[in-house]
């Protein structure tokens, strides 16, 4: 083989690799992730359920309520922005009074029950604050095999 054809090969190699990690970046990677900081203390569960959808929707959202205790914590408003599902509006209003009423009880250890939901795409989550004592109750919508949180207004259907 020629000196031209092996750097023909290699290139073609890498080329390949480049656009088989752009396409896992742009449609399998999840469009939101946990931050280094600030460290959190979430414990994510199922509701008691004969459903074993429930478990399954818990793992589903691990990851997106741990975000969103995280966001909370820092007081970070365009974080809590970017959790929104698609078909919300006024969610940087709704971010602030998020922050406002819960971020000093994501300063402590948070417990997530998610709860049954009526279809595969809505599920409702509560979250319990164990250094206020609150408790609050989140709408998950699903979307383009994401899970968003129903922050703002809207019609949560309309992306179905």
């Amino acid at each position: 083989m020629t000196k031209r054809g092996v750097l023909l090969g290699w290139g073609g190699l890498v080329v390949l690799l480049g656009v088989g990690v752009g396409v896992w970046w742009g449609w399998f990677r999840a469009p939101y992730a946990l931050a280094d900081s600030p460290r959190v203390d979430v414990t994510v569960r199922a509701a008691k359920s004969e459903y074993p959808d429930v478990r399954v929707t818990a793992e589903d959202v691990d990851t997106l309520v741990r975000v969103y205790v995280q966001r909370l914590k820092a007081g970070d408003v365009e974080g809590l922005m970017e959790l929104a599902g698609p078909a919300y509006d006024g969610t940087r209003g709704a971010a602030y009074e998020q922050v406002r009423e819960f971020g000093e009880g994501a300063r402590g250890p948070v417990e997530v029950t998610v709860l049954e939901g009526d279809v595969d795409y809505f599920n409702p989550v509560r979250l319990t604050y164990d250094r206020t004592g609150q408790e609050q109750e989140l709408l998950l919508v699903k979307d383009d095999g994401y899970w968003w949180v129903g922050l703002g207004e809207g019609d949560p259907a309309a992306g179905m």
